[in-house]
């Protein structure tokens, strides 16, 4: 399904990035990622996906606990337990921020993007 301006903005709303961040991250201009945030370029159905799953997640994180995935480098692919200089976490917020850490290992960027390569303009 192709992602709506409105979808897009919502999911790069949900990241911890600034829009110059996940340009910075996919490998494209800011004015690339403008384009596609406005509906004059359209999203890959790859970078949908991944920006689906990241918002998703993200999204369910409260402030104070994107605060802290931030703190421990979730967005980095790491995770730490008994993060120093937090509050604890319960196991349910553990839980939430190793899935986070272990998503962005896995896929820290869409499948099939490198970093410095700029996807086609179209949506195939």
């Amino acid at each position: 399904m192709p992602m709506t301006p409105d979808e897009i903005a919502h999911c790069l709303n949900a990241l911890p990035w600034s829009r110059r961040e996940v340009a910075r991250r996919l490998g494209v201009d800011d004015a690339a990622l403008r384009k596609m945030a406005r509906g004059a370029r359209p999203v890959a159905h790859n970078l949908a996906a991944w920006l689906r799953l990241l918002a998703a997640l993200h999204g369910a994180l409260t402030p104070e606990q994107r605060e802290i995935a931030r703190a421990i480098g979730c967005d980095e692919g790491r995770f730490v337990r008994h993060p120093r200089g937090v509050r604890p976490l319960d196991d349910e917020e553990a839980a939430l921020l190793e899935t986070l850490a272990a998503l962005h290992a896995a896929l820290p960027l869409p499948v099939g993007w490198r970093t410095n390569a700029v996807q086609p303009d179209t949506d195939a």
